[in-house]
């Protein structure tokens, strides 16, 4: 009997046990649930705020992208747009004009016309025994012809003329004169009273000119800078230096190709002006020289 009594015993206090625990279990998730409630109602808030913006700023930004449709579909927008292709293909074209000007004014600026001064000295040394019969002036050289009664009258003459300072060079032909070398009638037959024909070829000092301009390369070439004009004696020599780099407004420019009279040099040529960073050459004849740079950019291929 006692064995069973304390058996008993035991089974209530097991089942006091397990009441207490579940009456407390239940007292901790009654107590805890309104903040449950609480964050979950927060959480449902914030995220409809959330979305409320996000579909605000979406709808903002739709209507914008509207208007910007509507602005570039109409007729007003695109008038504009065919003025802008149109003052780009103007732009272009003065571009291009603009480098055959340049062109051109080195090709004249390399080009020696006749001076006046130079014929003018030729005619105030004239002896009273001495007659010209031709004067030519091209690209520096000045080609003289006369008569003379003698010889010393033709070698005085070319004396006169050294002493102008007005040639860097002068050869001379100095010969009898033989009547049946000339067609005379009557109306030049007084020249036949000169027993000597001379001819001189004279070159202008500093006849030779140099000039140079840079660009930027392409299709149409943009000049970067002005033409630059100098003038040198025949064989002396010319340095330009600093030519393998250019900035101008903040951009920099690499040298990426040079044509002297419109020949491009060739490529270890062009490696050579690089590397020393200047052009050398003799004056043999009136040169123009074109530097061809391009941006680093451009260089690489378009690639930054």
């Amino acid at each position: 009997m006692s064995f069973a009594k304390s058996k008993n015993d035991f089974s209530k206090k097991d089942m006091n046990f397990f009441s207490e625990f579940n009456s407390g279990a239940s007292q901790q998730l009654s107590s805890s649930f309104p903040f449950f409630l609480l964050a979950t109602v927060a959480i449902l808030a914030i995220t409809l705020i959330v979305w409320i913006v996000c579909g605000i700023q979406i709808m903002n930004k739709q209507n914008k992208i509207n208007d910007i449709k509507k602005t570039m579909a109409s007729a007003e927008y695109q008038a504009r747009l065919a003025a802008k292709d149109q003052s780009q293909t103007e732009v272009e074209d003065l571009r291009s004009y603009y480098y055959v000007l340049s062109t051109l004014d080195s090709r004249v600026a390399g080009k020696t016309v006749a001076l006046a001064e130079t014929l003018i000295a030729c005619k105030d040394n004239l002896p009273d025994d001495v007659i010209l019969t031709g004067y030519k002036d091209s690209d520096g050289l000045v080609t003289i012809d006369g008569q003379s009664i003698t010889r010393e009258s033709a070698l005085n003459y070319l004396h006169l003329l050294k002493e102008q300072n007005l040639f860097s060079f002068v050869q001379d032909k100095i010969a009898p004169f033989d009547p049946n070398d000339f067609d005379l009638d009557e109306n030049n037959l007084m020249y036949a009273n000169f027993g000597y024909t001379f001819h001189f070829e004279c070159t202008l000092k500093g006849h030779y000119t140099l000039s140079y301009a840079s660009f930027v390369d392409g299709t149409t070439p943009t000049p970067l800078t002005n033409l630059h004009t100098q003038a040198f004696s025949a064989g002396a020599e010319y340095k330009l230096e600093k030519i393998s780099t250019y900035s101008q407004d903040g951009v920099d420019y690499k040298l990426v190709n040079v044509k002297i009279n419109g020949s491009a040099v060739s490529a270890d040529k062009l490696n050579e002006i690089i590397a020393s960073d200047a052009l050398v050459g003799k004056m043999s004849s009136n040169t123009n020289i074109e530097f061809m740079y391009a941006t680093e950019t451009e260089d690489n291929g378009g690639e930054s």
